[in-house]
């Protein structure tokens, strides 16, 4: 099943942590922020989320370029975003099940643009990409991540 032949709203619950995410005023955001840099998510919509990241000075190498292991944790947490976009029932969950992360370029940009898609949902997986860009719209990494959708029973 493609992401088109979805039932493309998401959740109530999911709708509120990304808005909250957005705004900056969840607990989630503030995790985002002490350990992974200041990432501001500027719009989102199903299946669909864009983001800014301040690359912060703590995980950049002495050369100036940005650590590529900080760079994939940054992936997982973005992928997890824009997994909850799809969600369409509060009680879904997910977990990575694989992530790739393809390096085309040093990131040594202060503002890196992502942009984050949902390429395919089924009953149990979802395949997410996300590009990184420069100011200058190069690609500095792509990502593919498979999430795996589990639901809780109330």
């Amino acid at each position: 099943m493609n992401i088109a032949s979805v039932n493309n709203k998401t959740s109530e619950r999911h709708t509120d942590i990304l808005n909250s995410y957005q705004s900056g005023a969840s607990n989630y955001v503030q995790w985002a922020k002490a350990n992974l840099g200041e990432i501001r998510i500027t719009d989102w919509t199903f299946g669909e989320l864009n983001l800014e990241w301040e690359l912060d000075g703590r995980f950049v190498m002495p050369d100036g370029v940005m650590f590529g292991g900080h760079i994939s944790s940054v992936a997982d947490h973005v992928a997890s975003l824009g997994t909850m976009t799809v969600l369409s029932d509060s009680r879904d969950r997910f977990r990575t099940s694989r992530l790739e992360t393809n390096f085309f370029r040093p990131m040594s940009a202060a503002v890196v643009t992502i942009n984050v898609r949902v390429t395919n949902v089924s009953a149990r997986l979802i395949h997410v990409e996300a590009d990184f860009l420069d100011p200058n719209e190069k690609l500095l990494v792509r990502i593919n991540a498979l999430e795996v959708r589990s639901r809780v029973e109330a």
